[in-house]
């Protein structure tokens, strides 16, 4: 069994320097109300202050954790990698993909921001199930992985920043939205993505890049769902997304809805990415401190 710690180092051509604050562009395992600031979606109730959950993300524990730190969220729901290829709509609010997060949501970073892309999901999920998306122009593993690239580059060059933690795309071929049928096409891309994402970051040679393992979190997670109180067996709490009708049992099942996880598992994965960026990158905001 691999290590729930499990992290990915390369890159390493900057040198380490303690960040001041945590930046995040992501999606909607990271948005605590960007979308609902917007669309009021998702309906809150039976989802929490218009989180994709029934609790707080897993950057909020971060934030949490690390009290001295300041954490920055630019996550949405739905957010793809770049909003021209394919996008996400709710309520008539068409959600910024990384580029857009980066161009129109500013953020005040700088070269000592550390700056979390967490990121990836609708994108593959859009070559799964294209019918839940927006979609302009198709998406490959490719694109979406040159998008990311440009992100980076992006952020660099608006705000010198040099420190990167990317978190890999999660298994969601085991999460409900995927159909039986769809599975192993599911896993085979996701698996491929992350691997010629690596390899592309592994090329960039004048920032600091970090990788995170959060497939392999979520494997572990999946696997042994029972560490949190929860069951896999008995399917999402609120079956699709954006649903108003509840289960009784909410706190036993490990997939809130059908695209994301309950509240104990974002705990759990913010408690996991703290003691992570404690040990790969030095702070004097952090709990050590």
């Amino acid at each position: 069994m691999r290590s729930l710690s499990l992290v990915c180092l390369f890159a390493l051509s900057a040198s380490v320097t303690a960040y001041d604050k945590i930046i995040a562009f992501a999606d909607s395992f990271t948005d605590n109300g960007n979308d609902y600031k917007y669309s009021k979606f998702p309906p809150s109730p039976p989802y929490w202050k218009g989180r994709f959950s029934n609790g707080p993300t897993w950057l909020e524990e971060v934030a949490k954790l690390m009290p001295n730190t300041t954490v920055i969220n630019r996550g949405f729901g739905g957010a793809t990698t770049d909003n021209k290829y394919v996008h996400a709509e709710f309520n008539g609010f068409e959600v910024p993909g990384l580029l857009q997060e980066i161009a129109d949501y500013p953020v005040p970073g700088d070269e000592n921001s550390l700056f979390v892309i967490y990121i990836g999901y609708n994108d593959l999920n859009s070559i799964i199930n294209p019918d839940q998306y927006v979609v302009t122009t198709a998406l490959t593993k490719e694109i979406v992985s040159d998008n990311v690239i440009k992100g980076i580059m992006n952020i660099e060059q608006k705000y010198h920043g040099k420190q990167f933690l990317v978190m890999t795309c999660p298994p969601f071929d085991k999460w409900p939205v995927v159909k039986d049928a769809d599975k192993a096409k599911a896993n085979e891309l996701i698996t491929s993505y992350n691997a010629l994402l690596k390899s592309k970051l592994d090329k960039l040679t004048n920032v600091e890049i970090k990788m995170a393992d959060t497939h392999a979190w979520f494997e572990q997670a999946i696997a042994n769902p029972e560490q949190f109180g929860l069951r896999t067996d008995n399917g999402p709490c609120v079956p699709g997304i954006g649903n108003t009708d509840e289960c009784s049992d909410p706190d036993t099942h490990f997939f809130w809805d059908s695209y994301h996880p309950e509240a104990k598992v974002h705990k759990a994965e913010g408690q996991w990415a703290t003691k992570l960026i404690e040990q790969l990158y030095p702070s004097s905001n952090s709990t050590k401190a």
